[in-house]
């Protein structure tokens, strides 16, 4: 089982490593309860070296757009996915989380089970995108360019999409971000933990009775 976490603009900082393993470690202790479970941690940021610690978030904005771009994270992206075997589950922040949401429309490799992308306004510019997989969408209570509320009228009549729209701004789960909150962040990790465990157990389950009606 591999948790494929895709960074944000901040890029894979010590507060985000830090986010990625604590998740691990929780679905590690839940599946564990049962059975054995190699749960694979992958962390993907937008650059080849990892900068110095931005001065702010604009630092940061200006430096990705300048360096990278959306596409080329999401040609990054591809790239490292392509190196990785098993079972997938990606979990975007941001811009990672509008990488994941291209490319799960462009891709449809069977290892990539779920995708959760939280606060990634990117999206609303690729909406006429679909994923191919069944993609989670944490939205945050507004955005200073656009409505959230539009976008998700938009999207919530697709299929694959699951929508959840928090109270807290964009950038919660980031303790680098002005807008972090240490409430949300513990309880997205739990939600995490939980979903992404459930979802295994439900892969595992039904990888297994269509191999024994094959038999």
């Amino acid at each position: 089982m591999n948790i494929i976490f895709v960074a944000d603009i901040f890029g894979r900082t010590e507060e985000f490593k830090a986010l990625c393993q604590q998740i691990t470690s929780n679905i590690e202790q839940v599946l564990n309860l049962k059975n054995s479970v190699n749960v694979e941690c992958h962390l993907i940021g937008p650059y080849q070296k990892q900068p110095k610690l931005f001065n702010s978030e604009q630092d940061a904005y200006q430096y990705f757009t300048k360096t990278v771009t959306l596409q080329g994270y999401v040609k990054h992206l591809k790239t490292e996915l392509s190196k990785i075997s098993g079972i997938n589950f990606l979990v975007g922040f941001s811009v990672g989380g509008s990488a994941v949401w291209q490319l799960c429309a462009e891709n449809t490799a069977k290892q990539n089970v779920l995708a959760t992308c939280f606060y990634s306004s990117q999206i609303r510019h690729m909406m006429q995108l679909t994923p191919n997989i069944e993609t989670r969408l944490i939205l945050p209570i507004s955005e200073e360019h656009f409505s959230v509320a539009e976008m998700c009228s938009v999207l919530q009549k697709k299929p694959n999409i699951t929508i959840e729209q928090s109270r807290k701004l964009h950038g919660f789960m980031n303790a680098l971000s002005p807008n972090y909150d240490s409430n949300a962040y513990q309880h997205y990790i739990k939600r995490l933990t939980d979903l992404l465990s459930i979802k295994y157990n439900q892969f595992i389950t039904e990888q297994s009775s269509t191999s024994t009606a094959a038999k």
